[in-house]
């Protein structure tokens, strides 16, 4: 029966530098798209409805109640 012999090169891949900044790059975006969907739900107003039932969203500050008197300047020391 005949002999086989495997022969393995190892070489070290210098590869192309990659720019450090593409990693930051990824991360601001990702940041900012998810920055404008929230700003979005925030001032959306609406309903939806599908197959697994409906709802309705509005999202109101729950501090929107006017003060029943106004505000007193604090006294003079």
């Amino acid at each position: 029966m005949a002999e086989y012999r495997e022969t393995h090169r190892i070489t070290t891949d210098s590869g192309e530098k990659r720019s450090s900044a593409t990693p930051w790059l990824a991360f601001f975006v990702g940041a900012l798209l998810i920055a404008v969907v929230a700003i979005f739900f925030m001032n959306a107003r609406g309903s939806f409805s599908g197959p697994g039932g409906s709802g309705e969203f509005s999202i109101k500050s729950p501090v929107t109640v006017a003060p029943s008197r106004p505000a007193e300047p604090a006294p003079a020391k």
